[in-house]
């Protein structure tokens, strides 16, 4: 029998390893990083530039599943007044569904995958901050945490959506993307391959703006790191500026 200074050294020892073995496996959770910010800034696009990037990592774009809801609340002709609130419940009586199809998020409407032209269309995008402006979004704000927390246990996940600072408070990172009204006007446009004119996008973006600012979205958080798109030329460019920014703050 040890005498009372090498129980303690064993005790102290003990408690050592359990600490380091507590870490390591803190260590091996997977990260989720939210994604936020101005309008049109290239939230997306670097999103799906940034997982590539990352090992083991999907993107899930909560904002694209909240246009897929009001693409086919659109489609069936129901009024944006009626609908508000009961978001959730029509996601389900409109057969909207997503699926994570290599690492991005795809949108079904009566199990038909919908293209990223309809669901990012001007009119959908207005309809999307007019809704959302107006609506309830604590089911949903659930409804996105469970799915997070359900892919998390898997991969890393890159999320973007309005208002992440209460949609998933617990995120690891939060980067709020910014752009100036001119680069944004440009993307745009550039999306929409001329199908509206810059003024057309420029007003557009500027309504939405001001719907974003009225509602208090684009919160920021102990996490928030800001993030200027403005001189990035390519979503691989602004995707790299992210990393960088992310390895900076040792969140990877």
């Amino acid at each position: 029998m040890g005498n009372i200074n090498e129980i303690d050294k064993e005790s102290i020892n003990e408690k050592c390893k359990q600490n380091v073995q507590i870490i390591n496996e803190k260590s091996k959770e997977n990260l989720v990083i939210g994604v936020e910010g101005m309008v049109s800034s290239g939230k997306s696009s670097m999103c799906k530039e940034l997982i590539k990037l990352i090992p083991n990592t999907i993107y899930i774009d909560t904002g694209y599943i909240y246009r897929g809801i009001i693409l086919a609340i659109i489609k069936n002709k129901i009024d944006m007044n009626s609908a508000k609130g009961n978001i959730l419940s029509l996601m389900k009586q409109l057969d909207v569904e997503f699926n994570v199809e290599d690492g991005i998020t795809q949108i079904y409407i009566e199990g038909e995958k919908i293209s990223e032209e309809e669901v990012e269309s001007m009119q959908n995008s207005m309809g999307v901050s007019k809704m959302a402006s107006m609506s309830d979004n604590a089911p949903l704000f659930a409804f996105a945490r469970n799915v997070i927390d359900n892919y998390k246990q898997h991969f890393n996940v890159v999320c973007s959506g309005r208002d992440m600072v209460d949609m998933y408070p617990n995120m690891n990172c939060h980067l709020f993307i910014t752009a100036s009204l001119d680069a944004r006007v440009k993307r745009r446009f550039n999306q929409y391959k001329g199908k509206y004119t810059e003024e057309e996008i420029r007003r557009c973006i500027q309504e939405r703006d001001t719907l974003h600012e009225q509602t208090g979205f684009n919160k920021f958080c102990d996490v928030t790191v800001k993030i200027d798109l403005t001189d990035c030329n390519s979503a691989k460019e602004s995707a790299e500026k992210a990393l960088n920014i992310l390895k900076e703050k040792q969140v990877l």
